[in-house]
């Protein structure tokens, strides 16, 4: 739905975008021409999800500038540091959109965006994790693996990044079908690497088993995602790029990611912060 506003921050040239075409001028194909809209036609639904996620977008950087004053008064350096880190990557983030909406989705900008928002989720992470008590009787092996699987889990989010680039650039020549039989290499490692996912994830699972209590969130979910990216990946390499699928697949590869960093954080040494 991205292009459902195609331009920024305006929707359509309107800050509430319109439910139907006739509120926009007869020739808004024309006027857009060069975003897409040459090709595209006015979508309600397109138009309505981008704007919520605008929306979404700024009602949270509200709140993380409003976290960012608070923090302030605890005095505590590194925690203001941190939360002005988090506001100036939700500044950048909605910049990173405004230039994916003008790029007409450019698969790399698209890529970079989706980072970002990793990048803020691990960070507000972080910051929940500060303010309440942690586990930090763990090996140093446990926490050695956490830290190979949260590695491994990233390389194969990029991997599924190329993949998908890929995937939008063959979907100019072929259905979601056949196109599979045309990926490049990168497809056939992303499948690869899909094995190390399995491994290291087995491999948490064994090393926090003894306390299962303290991790319970965190562990049953990996269970369950990764479960669940096996199964999703499997369904598109033999029945197609199913948009639906796509989906879950890209959501449960995200999540995981945060499970492996919650799980790091909990053994975080770092003193914990009383928020006033």
């Amino acid at each position: 739905s991205g292009m459902g506003c195609p331009d920024w921050p305006k929707c359509f040239g309107l800050w509430i975008p319109p439910t139907d075409a006739s509120a926009l001028p007869q020739n808004y194909k024309e006027i857009y021409a060069d975003r897409g809209y040459d090709v595209l036609d006015f979508n309600v639904y397109n138009t309505w999800i981008e704007y919520i996620n605008r929306l979404l977008g700024l009602v949270s950087g509200i709140f993380c500038f409003f976290l960012l004053l608070v923090s302030i008064f605890t005095r505590v350096k590194w925690l203001i540091f941190s939360t002005f880190l988090l506001v100036i990557l939700m500044a950048f983030q909605g910049w990173m959109g405004a230039k994916v909406v003008y790029s007409v989705l450019e698969p790399f900008k698209i890529t970079i965006h989706m980072f970002i928002a990793l990048l803020i989720i691990s960070l507000l992470l972080f910051l929940y994790r500060a303010t309440i008590e942690r586990i930090i009787s763990y090996s140093d092996l446990a926490k050695k693996w956490i830290v190979l699987a949260i590695l491994i889990s990233l390389g194969q989010i990029i991997l599924g990044t190329q993949v998908r680039e890929a995937v939008d650039i063959l979907i100019k020549d072929y259905d979601k079908v056949s196109l599979i039989a045309y990926l490049p290499s990168v497809f056939s490692t992303h499948k690869i690497i899909a094995l190390l996912v399995l491994i290291s994830n087995i491999g948490i699972v064994f090393y926090y088993r003894k306390k299962w209590a303290n991790f319970l969130p965190e562990i049953s979910g990996i269970i369950f995602i990764v479960t669940s990216l096996i199964l999703t990946g499997s369904l598109m390499s033999h029945y197609g790029l199913i948009g639906i699928l796509q989906l879950l697949h890209l959501i449960f590869a995200a999540s995981l990611l945060i499970l492996q960093v919650s799980i790091l954080l909990k053994q975080s040494s770092l003193p914990t912060v009383k928020f006033p």
